[in-house]
């Protein structure tokens, strides 16, 4: 498709846009926790794509090279509005997916919004390995390409962000012993 794309086929990045504005809009709402602005940098994101299309390298995976330009855009708008204080996302955005074991609605609710707070009071760099990891599925090789670190960096960042979230999560998993909350089913080391 990027190949169409580079030569101006505007239905190519039409298909592009429809495969990915779902989890590059999640992904940039996670980080700016403004829909409107999550909205616009989607759509600027698909316009650097198209004014980009001939950089882009055949062979290097897409959704990498697409959320590399989402980071940068939502790191430049968070740097324009001066915003120090991120406002809070909403509980759905950090649900906490179904188990084996049943769970009542509060119960989940609480725990939903206890993880939320958690991955919030992350710091910003462990904060996006998370997002990236856990709730985009990406590779460590693949967050290093986007973040334009070394993936043994990455690692480190996540291990750190789990420790960080065991710790805080701890107390709400004593509290709700039937909720055994693991936060990553793809954790590997």
């Amino acid at each position: 498709l990027m190949i169409r794309v580079a030569a101006g086929d505007m239905e190519a990045l039409g298909v592009l846009f429809e495969r990915y504005k779902q989890p590059l809009y999640g992904f940039l709402y996670r980080l700016v926790h403004d829909v409107a602005c999550a909205e616009d940098l989607t759509l600027d994101v698909f316009l650097r794509v198209f004014d980009r299309r001939r950089t882009y390298k055949q062979g290097f995976k897409f959704s990498t090279w697409l959320f590399t330009i989402a980071h940068n855009l939502a790191a430049d708008s968070m740097r324009r509005s001066n915003r120090s204080e991120l406002p809070v996302a909403c509980p759905e955005d950090f649900a906490i997916p179904p188990s084996g074991q049943p769970l009542d609605a509060a119960v989940r609710t609480e725990l939903t919004d206890t993880v939320r707070l958690a991955v919030m009071a992350l710091p910003e760099d462990q904060r996006l390995v998370i997002l990236l990891r856990e709730y985009e599925g990406f590779s460590y090789r693949e967050i290093a390409e986007v973040l334009g670190a070394n993936e043994e960096t990455v690692r480190v960042r996540a291990h750190r962000a789990r420790q960080n979230l065991r710790k805080a999560l701890a107390p709400s998993c004593e509290e709700n012993s039937a909720a055994a909350v693991t936060f990553s089913p793809r954790e590997t080391y």
